[in-house]
C-alpha cells in the first residue's frame, strides 16, 4: 500500500478556520463585556450547561470544549462568573462529571479514576502535602481565598485522567494538533496586533485596552523605546516547549511540510515581542537536550536556523516599527547588561530588592514552608513605598517560601520520575524518537523558566506535564500514531 501528499492541508480545513475565529473572538467579546458582570455571569452560566450535556451525550465533545478553553481561551479570566474564571469552572466541573461517573458506572472501560503507572502514583504524595500546605497557609494568616488560588493550579493534575483515557480516536488526536497551531498563530498575531495599537499611538499605557489586557487578558505592556513595548501573557509559557517538539521533529533528516517552519516563525515572533529572558534561555537550554539522540550536524542546522530566525525576527520588527532608525541592538545590550548590573533596568533591580525579603521568609518555615497563598512584603527601590505583593518574581524561591523543602522536593521529584521515563521511552526506540526528546526538551526549559518565573506550579505548565505523563504512560506504539497524525494534519495523507 502507497500513500500520497494531498495538497489539502490543515489551513484549508474548516476545523482549523473555526477555531482560528473563535481564538480572536473570545478576546474581542471579553473586551466589550469587560465591564458587565451580569452577562459574563450569563455566558459562563451557560457553557457550564452546554459541557454538562455534552458530557452525558459523549465525553469526547466535553473534553474537546475543555481543551478549547485551555488552549484559546489565553489565561482563563476572559469571562468570569461572580469572581470565579471560566477555566476553573469548567475543568472542575468535567472531573467532578468524570469522578461521579466513574464511581458510579457499571461500564469501567472509559471512566477510570486511575492509571496502571508510576506517574500516576507519585501524585498521591504531592497531593497530600498540598491539604498540609493550605492547613499552614490559613494557620499562618494567609487569606483564604489566596490559599484557595494557589490551590487550584495544582488540581490541574487531575488532567492527567481524561488526557490518558480520552486521546484513542483519531479525530481527536487531529483536534488537539489544530488547537496547538491555531495557539502559536493566534498568539503570533495577537501579539503583534497589541503591539502595532501601541508602537502607532493608536492605545496608550493606562487607557482602556490596557486595563484589559493587564486585568483581564492577565498580560504585561511594558514601554521599552519609543518604537518597541514588550507584550506578555501569560499563555506564552507554552510557547518554548511548544516550538522545541516542532524543532524535535525538524531534526529528522526527511522532507518536511513548509508550513512547519511557518508555525516556528510564528511562536519566534512571540518570544521576540515578549523579550523574556528567561524564556528565551529556557528556549536555548531545551535547544541543548535536544542534541540527544541526533546527528551534530542536523541538531546544529536545526538549531541555528531557530537562534538566527528568532534574532531576525527582533530585528526585523524593530526596523519596520522604528522606520529604520533602530536594529533594536540596543534594547538587547540593556536587558543582557542588566543581568551583571541590575541597577542598570527598572524590572531587574525591582526583582533583586525581593530577595532580601524573600530568604527572611525561607528563614522563618524552610522545611515545611509557610503554606501556599503567601504574601511578599517589599520596599520599592523607586518609590521606597512599602509594596504587598503576591508576585514572588523567583520561581524556586517561591516555591521554598510556600512548600518548603519538603513539597519542593516532591514536586521536583515528580518531574524527575517524569524525565525519567521519558529517557527510558527514548532509549527502548530504535528509531522515530524525536517527539519523546521534544517533549524532555519542553520540560528543561520550563525547569530553567522556573528561576524567575512560576512555571512549573502555573497552570499551563501543570497542564503541559499532566500531558506529557498522559503520552509517556501509554504504550509505545501510541508513537507512530501521534506522528502519523502530525503529518496528516499539516498535509493530509490518503491511501492508494
Amino acid at each position: 500500500m502507497q500513500t500520497r501528499l494531498t495538497t489539502s492541508s490543515i489551513f484549508r480545513d474548516w476545523q482549523t478556520l473555526l477555531l482560528l475565529l473563535a481564538f480572536f473572538g473570545i478576546r474581542i467579546v471579553s473586551f466589550y463585556l469587560a465591564p458587565h458582570a451580569i452577562l459574563q455571569a450569563i455566558i459562563v452560566f451557560t457553557m457550564i450547561f452546554i459541557l454538562g450535556l455534552t458530557f452525558f451525550k459523549n465525553p469526547d465533545y466535553a473534553w474537546m470544549i475543555v481543551l478549547g478553553e485551555l488552549l484559546l481561551g489565553g489565561a482563563g479570566h476572559f469571562f468570569e462568573f461572580f469572581g470565579l474564571s471560566i477555566r476553573t469552572i469548567l475543568i472542575l466541573v468535567f472531573l467532578f462529571l468524570w469522578i461521579v461517573y466513574s464511581l458510579s458506572n457499571r461500564d469501567k472501560t472509559l471512566f477510570k479514576i486511575h492509571i496502571p503507572h508510576n506517574l500516576y502514583y507519585v501524585l498521591i504524595p504531592l497531593a497530600v502535602f498540598l491539604f498540609i500546605s493550605a492547613t499552614l497557609g490559613i494557620f499562618n494568616g494567609h487569606k483564604v481565598h489566596h490559599v484557595v488560588q494557589d490551590l487550584i493550579p495544582f488540581s490541574f493534575f487531575a488532567l492527567l485522567l481524561p488526557a490518558f483515557h480520552l486521546f484513542r480516536e483519531e479525530k481527536m488526536q487531529h483536534y488537539f494538533v489544530r488547537l496547538i497551531i491555531v495557539f502559536l498563530i493566534g498568539s503570533a498575531v495577537f501579539s503583534l496586533f497589541t503591539f502595532g495599537l501601541f508602537t502607532t499611538e493608536t492605545v496608550e499605557i493606562n487607557g482602556e485596552f490596557y486595563k484589559w489586557f493587564r486585568d483581564v487578558a492577565m498580560g504585561k505592556i511594558t514601554f521599552v523605546t519609543d518604537f518597541f513595548y514588550r507584550i506578555v501573557t501569560p499563555e506564552h509559557i507554552l510557547i518554548p516547549p511548544l516550538m522545541l517538539i516542532g524543532y524535535a521533529l525538524l531534526m529528522r533528516d526527511e522532507k518536511h511540510n513548509k508550513m512547519w517552519r511557518f508555525m516556528f516563525l510564528c511562536g519566534a515572533l512571540v518570544l521576540a515581542l515578549n523579550f523574556s529572558r528567561a524564556y528565551l534561555i529556557g528556549f536555548v537550554a531545551g535547544l541543548i537536550v535536544l542534541k540527544y539522540k541526533h546527528k551534530m550536524k542536523r541538531w546544529l542546522t536545526v538549531s541555528l536556523w531557530s537562534l538566527i530566525m528568532i534574532i531576525l525576527v527582533f530585528i526585523s520588527v524593530n526596523i519596520v516599527s522604528s522606520m529604520g532608525s533602530s536594529l533594536g541592538l540596543e534594547i538587547a545590550g540593556l536587558r543582557i547588561g542588566s543581568m551583571v548590573l541590575p541597577e542598570t533596568e527598572i524590572s531587574t533591580n525591582t526583582r533583586t530588592a525581593l530577595l532580601t525579603p524573600i530568604f527572611a521568609m525561607v528563614k522563618q518555615h524552610p522545611i515545611l514552608g509557610s503554606g501556599i497563598g503567601a504574601t511578599l512584603s517589599y520596599v520599592n527601590p523607586y518609590t521606597y513605598m512599602q509594596i504587598n505583593t503576591r508576585h514572588f518574581d523567583w520561581g524556586y524561591l517561591e516555591m521554598i517560601v510556600e512548600l518548603g523543602i519538603v513539597g519542593s522536593l516532591i514536586l521536583l521529584s515528580i518531574i524527575g520520575l517524569l524525565v525519567y521515563e521519558l529517557t527510558k521511552k527514548i532509549r527502548s526506540i530504535s528509531d522515530f524518537h524525536d517527539l519523546y526528546i521534544g517533549l524532555l526538551g519542553g520540560i528543561a526549559a520550563l525547569l530553567v523558566i522556573n528561576i524567575t518565573a512560576p512555571a512549573l506550579y502555573h497552570v499551563l505548565g501543570i497542564f503541559y506535564f499532566a500531558f506529557v505523563m498522559a503520552f509517556v504512560s501509554k504504550p509505545v506504539d501510541l508513537f507512530d500514531n501521534v506522528v502519523t497524525t502530525l503529518y496528516r494534519v499539516f498535509n493530509k495523507i490518503k491511501n492508494e
